[in-house]
């Protein structure tokens, strides 16, 4: 009973370190694979345009002197190796102003430093600083300084009496320097911090049915560096001069337009800051009152392989920034740009909301492809209507279906519950494999899904049968148990050819003879034959009736 259970614990450790050495190459090879599809995609495959924007006044849209009319575009930058394998992740959340960093300011001038940090020991925003003081006998001293604030109030020391953060959504932004906006996951309010003014502003607290659950504030965006989003200005003529009608008197060009990013001071709305919720819906945050004042829009669900109705969440999107919009002359909140990169990223999704948080422009990645001009999702044509195209995607469905079936089967039911950016560095599941794209998709009844995704790993599972055949047989020819062959099969085909491989690395090593009852392999350790069951046929030795003798008789 100890040698079965020490060979069935052999079996299985062999089985898992086969499954990882099968795995890895797999990986690499799908992962160069896909890398490849992505460099292959023309421009027009990853950029989108609105044009005109829709947020800009009327009167300035419709002068009959505009020359080039506002416009916002996204393009997808395929840099993606990075944040793919979750080094960038990692760096971010070391570096400062990253989003999963706990430091949230960093200021290195030549009069100090002054940084803004999460102290998660005492729970409290922290904010050091080092600065030069000019002293009486004009000579300079550098000093260092700090500041603790809860949600009670700020000090010079860490006193209980602030209070602690628990877990806080702390807003990045470029342009605010010592002042932050934050939500408290415990008290479920926002506060305001201003080290400047030594204040904490403490916000109304959320209602218990309020399902809101924010998770990021300010710049919203995510995995930026894999896409860029910018807005341009109407341009009118006016006296033989061209001038960015939205700057009104502060800007003006010769022509060329001006690019708007997020990170500009200039364009800041001054009434609201924008908060992302975790069910991808943003909304309006009141900066004096710090209460929701109205919802801005949502992330757009960009067009996948297989078509969903699914509203997307930030866990869905492999990157997305917004850009909210405000004129120099006021600094009003007129609406945002919002723009997401779907999990293969492949698909890019444009939209623009106004003021009310109304859907007013929305665009997609749609080439033209194929002699009729047909417009097909980028999602899509990447995969049959670019060179080199179809080499590429039928290489990456074959190595998809060298998976075990069982795997690939998980993936379907489990597509939704990867991040995005961690399904790319999966190694056992394959969230960004056709049968998970096919698991996210909403057309049809579930019976429906799963018989197409069957049909997808069609080809795994003709794998996994033909090597069940030859496992199962080879299995009967060394003279395995009924029931550890059954064993045996049913795991080849749930695990494909790791099992196999297992199979062969660990079955029994044994010499085989030519039976002469039935004529095929027998092993030399059983009694009897385990093909046809006969007994070993040994002549019977029967002495002479003669012998030998050294001498005369």
């Amino acid at each position: 009973m100890k040698v079965a259970q020490n060979h069935l614990i052999k079996v299985l450790a062999v089985g898992f370190i086969v499954l990882i050495l099968l795995s890895l190459p797999l990986f690499w090879t799908r992962l160069l694979c896909e890398g490849f599809i992505k460099e292959i995609m023309p421009s027009e495959y990853k950029s989108v345009r609105v044009e005109p924007c829709g947020l800009m006044p009327p009167e300035i849209e419709n002068d009959p002197n505009v020359i080039r009319h506002s416009h916002v575009s996204a393009h997808i930058i395929h840099a993606e190796a990075l944040p793919a394998f979750g080094i960038a992740d990692y760096f971010a959340g070391k570096s400062p102003k990253g989003r999963p960093s706990n430091i949230y300011y960093l200021d290195t001038g030549k009069e100090g430093w002054e940084w803004i940090y999460f102290d998660e020991g005492i729970g409290q925003i922290v904010c050091r600083r080092t600065y030069t003081e000019r002293m009486p006998d004009s000579t300079s001293m550098r000093k260092k300084g700090q500041l603790y604030a809860g949600p009670e109030g700020v000090s010079e020391t860490p006193d209980k009496n602030l209070g602690r953060f628990a877990s806080p959504v702390v807003g990045i932004s470029r342009s605010y320097g010592l002042s932050r906006t934050l939500y408290d996951k415990k008290s479920r309010r926002f506060f305001t911090i201003d080290f400047h003014e030594g204040t904490v502003t403490k916000g109304p607290q959320l209602a218990k049915d309020d399902p809101r659950q924010p998770i990021q504030i300010g710049m919203l965006r995510k995995n930026h560096q894999l896409l860029d989003l910018y807005w341009s200005p109407t341009d009118v003529r006016i006296s033989g001069v061209t001038m960015m009608m939205m700057t009104m008197e502060e800007h003006r060009s010769t022509g060329g337009h001006i690019p708007i990013r997020e990170t500009d001071p200039d364009y800041r709305q001054e009434q609201y800051v924008l908060v992302l919720d975790e069910s991808g819906r943003i909304d309006l945050l009141d900066r004096e009152t710090l209460a929701f004042a109205g919802t801005a829009g949502h992330l757009p669900t960009p067009e996948s392989f297989f078509p969903s109705r699914q509203r997307t969440t930030p866990r869905d999107l492999l990157a997305y920034r917004v850009l909210p919009l405000a004129l120099q002359t006021d600094h009003k909140y007129r609406g945002m740009f919002v723009a997401s990169v779907g999990r293969e990223g492949t698909g890019l999704a444009l939209a623009v909301f106004n003021e009310k948080g109304e859907l007013i422009r929305k665009n997609y990645t749609r080439p033209t492809t194929g002699r009729r001009g047909k417009q097909t999702p980028s999602s899509k044509a990447v995969f049959f209507d670019v060179p080199w195209g179809p080499v590429l995607t039928i290489t990456k469905y074959l190595l998809e279906n060298l998976h075990p079936p069982v795997l690939s089967v998980v993936s379907y039911f489990t597509a939704d519950s990867f991040e995005a950016a961690s399904g790319h560095r999966a190694l056992f599941l394959l969230p960004n494999s056709f049968v998970a794209m096919k698991g996210r998709s909403t057309f049809g009844n579930s019976a429906e899904r799963f018989m197409y995704a069957l049909l997808l790993i069609l080809p795994s599972f003709i794998l996994t049968i033909w090597l069940a055949y030859r496992l199962s047989k080879n299995a009967a020819t060394v003279g395995l148990p009924r029931n550890t062959r059954l064993y045996w099969v049913i795991g080849t085909i749930a695990f494909g050819l790791p099992a196999y491989i297992t199979y062969r690395l660990t079955r029994p090593r044994i010499t085989l003879v030519t039976c002469s009852n039935c004529g095929k392999q027998r092993r030399t350790d059983m009694d009897k034959c385990h093909r046809c069951g006969s007994k070993w046929d040994v002549p019977e030795l029967t002495p002479p009736a003669w012998r030998v003798l050294d001498g005369v008789e």
